[in-house]
């Protein structure tokens, strides 16, 4: 198996190939123009130094230039759906919990896949070491609730002339509020042959 990616700019972020045999990987390589990663499942029968350099020469003048020419010849051909642009939409989203209610901003159904997703405090971005957790928590305390600060979820995107605003006031009475900042991306990925191309594939490294 093999496959590439690259950016924009036609410039190269990854290429690999691995050999598997009863669903066990043999060996592999990654390349993305800064280093080689070689690895093997049986040290037993690992390239030696002499082969290792020659498929390093061919991912350079070969697979390389390969890859890119390929991938643009597709990116030619489906460009009115790769390049097109979609508004991101927003939801506010509040459920119930212990003590509380957990509030979520979601940004999903754009293109292109980056996007930036801020949440603020009365029209001032919250610092991110208030945030907590992989979903970028805030907790709310009885006092702050009682202040009713206005809390917003801000989008900025490239289809966008401004950025998309929703925001919610807390209700007062309550114990807490779990804020939950969530980035439901489009996933495009980077433009790739043989399906999803990632590092995570390259295995441990030798």
């Amino acid at each position: 198996m093999a496959c590439c990616e690259m950016l924009d700019n036609d410039k190269l972020v990854l290429i690999l190939s691995r050999s598997t045999f009863n669903k066990i990987v043999a060996d592999g390589m990654c390349y993305n123009m800064t280093q080689n990663t070689y690895y093997t499942g049986n040290p037993q029968l690992a390239w030696d130094e002499v082969k290792l350099e020659y498929v390093k020469m061919l991912y350079a003048h070969v697979y390389l230039p390969l890859c890119i020419k390929t991938l643009n010849i597709f990116l030619e051909r489906k460009k009115n759906i790769v390049m097109r642009k979609v508004r991101p939409r927003i939801r506010l989203i509040k459920k119930a919990k212990s003590g509380g209610l957990q509030v979520s901003c979601l940004a999903f159904g754009f293109n292109p896949r980056h996007t930036n997703l801020t949440l603020l405090r009365d029209s001032q971005p919250i610092a991110e070491q208030e945030l907590t957790g992989g979903q970028k928590s805030l907790e709310v305390i009885t006092e702050e609730l009682r202040e009713r600060h206005n809390y917003t979820c801000t989008v900025s995107h490239l289809s966008l002339d401004n950025k998309l605003d929703v925001s919610w006031v807390p209700e007062p009475g309550r114990d807490r509020v779990g804020l939950v900042v969530l980035s439901a991306v489009l996933y495009t990925g980077g433009s790739s042959t043989g399906g999803s191309c990632t590092e995570s594939m390259c295995g441990s490294t030798g």
